[in-house]
């Protein structure tokens, strides 16, 4: 298997390089956020995927860790392919995708070309677990919602328990109110309207 390649960029593609190493040029198929940041003639090192198949051998390329161990997250998933996974990370940047599997944004990640409700529903299911967190973003795996981080921060969570609410349910509300532009009290408020409604 191939880690990386080390050389020059001898030419840009719109979804691929060909970079050259001890006078051997490489295609290595990338995605459009690595694509951005790369020259031609500037050296680059490419942290490479070895995709092998009986009639195909492909070399799949980016320029972070993060981003390549992200895309062999996304190929892990029934159904989606080396070209899927690049698409989703050429519609995307890395974080965005992982805010999108941790929030189950079923619909942002249907807008990726080649991914439909279905597969996007899958790949949420099968990757929420493992994408990791990102700052102010958690996994809905407990049935907690997604909670934001300044009301996480601010003293509304403590509030809301201290007047007879646990904090699952608490939780579970404040990930539905755009908490933008509004004051501790006046999301508590809201807070207590909708967990009434609910009662």
């Amino acid at each position: 298997m191939i880690s990386y390649i080390k050389g020059t960029v001898v030419k840009k593609g719109l979804d691929y390089i060909v970079i050259d190493n001890n006078d051997m040029g490489y295609f290595v198929n990338t995605s459009l956020s690595s694509l951005n940041k790369l020259c031609e003639g500037e050296k680059a090192t490419i942290l490479t995927y070895m995709h092998i198949r009986e009639d195909v051998l492909a070399l799949y390329g980016f320029l972070t860790s993060d981003e390549i161990e992200l895309f062999k997250k996304l190929i892990s998933v029934n159904g989606i392919g080396p070209k899927a996974g690049l698409s989703v990370l050429s519609t995307y940047e890395t974080n965005t995708v992982k805010e999108i599997i941790l929030k189950e944004d079923v619909t942002r990640m249907s807008k990726v070309p080649g991914i439909g409700k279905k597969t996007a529903s899958k790949v949420i299911l099968e990757l929420r677990d493992k994408v990791g967190a990102i700052d102010g973003i958690v996994s809905d795996t407990e049935g907690t919602g997604i909670f934001q981080a300044e009301c996480e921060s601010s003293d509304i969570l403590s509030a809301l328990v201290g007047l007879g609410f646990n904090s699952y349910e608490a939780k579970k509300v404040l990930d539905k109110i755009d908490v933008e532009g509004k004051s501790e009290n006046e999301i508590i408020k809201e807070a207590l309207k909708n967990i009434n409604r609910q009662v």
